[in-house]
Order: structure tokens, then sequence, then C-alpha cells
């Protein structure tokens, strides 16, 4: 006899997003007309268009917090979602934008901790304890487990029962600060390397910030960044105390609380003569950095979420999304285009310094 889990078999249940633009939350306008509107003209359709007319639906908001939490998180950030309302699909219209809801509001919402979905939709298929765990809260007024959440492999390190002094890599809390604050410098980026080159002024071995803006030219500083090049800022080849040195200028810079650690072990470093994610300025592509800036973005996303369709939508972005031709640049090609073999170490490896970005989790 063959037993099946919990759920197994069930229909997928939808997690979705209301606020347009990030701050323009829809709620009460979803829950008044009966409806729930895609805000995209061009993302989401198919899967919209996939839902069925009985399925269960709820408007979640995706969140973190450090603070006022009904459990012991020891300072580390916690990813919550709130369920603002459930509903069941009354219609689905077919056009990949709107569904006819009958919702039923929470007022306040309800928060669920750990595992969480930024996406604008969420497929959640019942038939694994974290999936029915979701469900049942949501659709069932079921209380979560948070000790076994707490407890479970992807989180007990950071918020488990075992003792501190067992916890390895104390530094993660530190690369998660540097990584969020780091992101929000994603449209601030002439500020950022404004305030690098400041750090360069007062550091000796900052010499890897100049840029060649023509070929066999003298060129001068560095005008652009990427995320996973700052982060190689103190993580390459120089000496413990001057990457303490590097890591607390630039956590004064980004704005980060957090201790500099005192050890860096387990952390990939980068080759001195390799700490740039792009090429020279004369030879690298218009979108280049910016592109590193979308997978930094998208890195931290799936961060937020371990469920199979996050790592899935992550995995393919970065190892099979369409690529331009491109020159020859002053970056290896490793540290440009990552390959699903496992051979790109240095790319991925330094994606991963933010423990709960790891790139490699995504191909394991």
């Amino acid at each position: 006899m063959t037993s099946k889990p919990e759920g197994a078999g069930a229909r997928a249940c939808w997690f979705v997003g209301s606020s347009y633009g990030k701050t323009n939350d829809q709620t009460p306008r979803f829950l008044q007309e009966g409806i729930w509107e895609n805000g995209y003209q061009d993302k989401y359709l198919d899967a919209v268009k996939s839902i069925q007319v009985g399925d269960r639906i709820a408007i979640k908001s995706s969140y973190t917090r450090k603070h006022d939490l009904p459990f012991d998180n020891r300072g580390q950030t916690v990813s919550v979602m709130a369920i603002k309302a459930i509903g069941t699909v009354n219609e689905n219209l077919g056009d990949g934008r709107t569904l006819k809801v009958d919702w039923k509001p929470f007022d306040p919402p309800r928060e669920w901790y750990f595992y969480t979905n930024r996406s604008t939709i969420w497929r959640v298929l019942p038939g694994d304890w974290t999936t029915d765990a979701l469900v049942g809260f949501t659709f069932e007024g079921k209380t979560q487990d948070i000790n076994r959440f707490r407890n479970a492999p992807y989180w007990r390190e950071r918020f488990g029962d075992s003792s501190v002094d067992k916890r390895r890599f104390h530094w993660t809390r530190f690369y998660e600060a540097v990584a969020d604050k780091l992101l929000t410098f994603r449209n601030r980026r002439e500020e950022l390397i404004s305030r690098i080159h400041a750090i360069g002024k007062k550091v000796d071995c900052m010499s890897i910030l100049n840029d060649q803006y023509q070929e066999s030219v003298p060129g001068g500083p560095l005008k652009d960044i990427c995320p996973f090049t700052v982060m190689g800022i103190f993580n390459r080849g120089i000496t413990d105390a001057n990457r303490k040195t590097i890591a607390s200028e630039l956590a004064s810079l980004l704005g980060v609380s957090e201790p500099v650690p005192d050890s860096f072990e387990g952390i990939p470093v980068l080759n001195n003569q390799r700490t740039w994610f792009f090429g020279y300025s004369y030879k690298r592509q218009p979108d280049d950095i910016d592109t590193l800036w979308e997978a930094f973005a998208q890195a931290i996303a799936f961060a937020e979420s371990d469920d199979a369709d996050s790592r899935s939508a992550f995995n393919r972005w970065v190892f099979y999304r369409p690529r331009k031709n491109r020159k020859d640049s002053r970056a290896s090609s490793d540290q440009e285009k990552p390959d699903p073999t496992g051979a790109t170490r240095n790319w991925k490896d330094l994606a991963g310094q933010k423990i709960g970005i790891c790139v490699n989790r995504a191909t394991r």
C-alpha cells in the first residue's frame, strides 16, 4: 500500500500580489469590485490564463522584518508574507489579466513566516509539508508550526534550536545586510562609485578602480560598477586586516549596522587580477552592468523564497536567458558568462557570498 503526502493530488492554490509599481495597493479596489487584475500587459499572462474556476486564491504582500516577531529571530531578518484576503475564482476572462473572485478579507492581515514568495503570481501545489502548511494556514485557518519551520534545514542555522557556539559562518548577517543595502543603490550608481573612490583614497590596496576608455590608451577612474564587483572589493586576495578595513568603510557607505565579521572562513575570494565582472569601458556592451544588477536583484528575490518555482525561474534566468554576441573583454569568460556545468566558479561563488543568494543552490 502506497501512502501519499497530505494534499497530494489537490489542485493548485494561487497567491497573488496587489500593488502596482510596489506602492499603489489595489487591494481595496479588488475587494470592492470582486476581481483580481494582473497589473502587467506582458507578464504572467499564461499563468493567469491557467487559473481555473473554483481554484482558491489569496492576496498576499511579501516583505522582511527584523523586530516585533512572535519568536526569537536572534537579530536576523525574517521573510514575512501577509495574507490580506482569500477567495474562490468564479470566472476567468481568459485575457491573461482578469479574474472574478468571491473575496473574504482579513483585517488585520494574517502573517506567515519563512516560506514566502515575492512574485506577482505564485502557484502553490499541495503535497509537500511546507506547501500543505501554507495552504492550511491561508485557507483553513490553521496555525503555523513556527518551530518546525525554524528547525527545517533551510532556516535552522539562523533560527533553529542548535546552540549558538555550534553555528558556522557568523559572517552571514553582515553579508546579507551588505547585499540588501547595496541593492538600494541600483539606480544611484554614480553616487555609489563616487563614494567607493573616496574609500580608495583612504585605503592603500584599492588600485583596482581604474578603467580604460580606449584601447592602449591610459584611462581613468571607473565610472560605473556592478554589485558583484563591489562585493569583490573586500573579497579578494588581500590580508584579513585589509578586508576588514574595506568592509567597515563599505558598511558605513551603505548604512549597514551589522558588525564586520571577525572571520571570513568559508568565503571564496577573487583573483586580484580578475576582480571585475565586466570588461573595460571600450570593450563592454551598454547593458553589461545593468544585466549584472538584474542578476543580483533576481538572486536576492530568489533568496526570499525557497519554493521550487522560484528556484526554477532563477535558474532559467541565470543560465538560459538570451545573450548577445559579445567582444572579448577584460573579464574572463567564466566571470561574464556562467554556465550550467559548474565550471564558472568565479561568478557563482561571489554571488554566493550572501549565503541566502548562493547561486550554487540553484543548481544543486
